[in-house]
């Protein structure tokens, strides 16, 4: 009987762990690495579990148009063993990050941009969406940071999956405070009255600087808490934006190999951890092992360089 019970409650503590996310980008042939659908079934054989499709636009109207230079995105049916995992659609990043210019209320634009995604997932099979939204080439309008915090209660409160994957730049405590299109430009977006509809926080460790110098400082910090100000009113926005991730949902991403970041991993030590260099960091760190996952552009490049990535990511012992 003691046998019974103890199985039974070691199968019981195995199903509330949740497992760490994989996520791989895909479909924008980057570098010119075609995007295949052979390929993605590859890379979910491997153990990518979160699949981010790159990319939709995203127009004044909430229209999410498939980006020009991307592959047609495969129905999740079509893909091998997409039951076990997250299909996401990734907004913004094709066009440059841009956002539009709303001709309409920031709620509005939320709600139909809602209702296109539905019609997707209706299609396609999506489990959620993605945002790219790099605006390093102006701040993004206050209107569209309002319609996105609506869209992702929107998303979250239907069942649906919220991720994100700024650039260092726009979430660093080492700044204290918010610059349009430049520091901490993702902060609005991700403060302690949005975070709880946002599953997946996949800050790009490559082509900026990573704050400290340091992933775990980074991590310790998002995870503990910091302000920032000057954060944009409206929207239940305070002017001082409180930061504070909760560990799994902060998803580190590298590139996957050294051509898929042309500017590498500034300041951290020896660059870029690419392949087995990767396990080791995160077995070397309870702090990287309680984070969510781990994140990488892209597939199309795992490929190229041999599945490095994937394979040091499943040998990452998570907490």
């Amino acid at each position: 009987m003691k046998a019974i019970i103890s199985t039974a409650f070691l199968l019981l503590l195995s199903s509330c762990v949740q497992s760490a996310n994989i996520v791989g980008y895909w479909g924008a042939s980057p570098g010119g690495n075609p995007s295949t659908l052979d390929q993605l079934n590859t890379a979910v054989g491997k153990g990518y579990n979160v699949i981010i499709y790159a990319f939709f636009d995203v127009d004044a109207n909430g229209n999410l148009n498939q980006d020009p230079g991307s592959a047609t995105p495969p129905a999740k049916n079509s893909i091998s063993g997409a039951n076990g995992i997250k299909y996401l659609a990734s907004l913004f990043g094709g066009q440059n990050g841009q956002a539009p210019s709303l001709t309409m209320s920031a709620d509005s634009w939320a709600q139909a941009m809602y209702n296109n995604f539905v019609t997707l997932h209706n299609s396609v099979g999506f489990d959620g969406i993605d945002i790219d939204l790099e605006n390093a080439w102006g701040g993004t309008p206050n209107d569209v940071i309002c319609g996105l915090r609506t869209f992702f209660k929107l998303m979250h409160t239907n069942g649906f999956v919220v991720s994100m994957a700024p650039q260092t730049t726009a979430l660093d405590p080492e700044v204290s405070v918010y610059q349009p299109g430049s520091w901490n430009s993702y902060v609005p977006l991700i403060d302690s009255s949005i975070i709880n509809y946002v599953d997946i926080l996949a800050v790009q460790l490559y082509n900026n600087a990573v704050p400290f110098n340091d992933p775990v400082a980074y991590a310790n910090s998002l995870n503990k808490g910091f302000t920032i100000g000057g954060c944009p009113t409206g929207c239940t926005i305070a002017t001082t934006c409180q930061i504070m991730v909760p560990n799994n949902v902060t998803t580190f991403g590298y590139p996957a190999g050294p051509g898929a970041a042309p500017s590498g991993c500034p300041g951290l030590s020896g660059g870029c951890p690419y392949g087995s260099a990767l396990s080791t960091l995160y077995n070397g760190s309870p702090e990287l092992q309680s984070t969510g996952g781990v994140m990488t552009w892209s597939v199309e490049w795992d490929e190229v360089n041999g599945w490095e990535f994937v394979s040091a990511a499943t040998q990452i012992s998570w907490s």
